[in-house]
């Protein structure tokens, strides 16, 4: 039962930071590494985009809706 209770804690506090609760996994386009969200969002244009950053420190922003 605790096990059930971290991952429904973690999926709540995904969503409430703006980020969607099943992330994609998306590799580096520098380095092919594995690129993970941060958190942080934004809006442009009428998209939200999700910041994401790899083990190398590459920073992009992708598009998440």
């Amino acid at each position: 039962m605790r096990k059930f209770t971290t991952c429904l804690s973690l999926a709540a506090a995904l969503l409430l930071v703006g980020v969607p609760a099943a992330v994609e996994v998306q590799p580096c386009p520098i380095d092919k590494t594995t690129m993970t969200p941060t958190g942080n969002s934004r809006q442009e244009e009428g998209k939200t985009l999700a910041e994401y950053k790899c083990e190398k420190g590459h920073v992009y922003w992708i598009a998440v809706d």
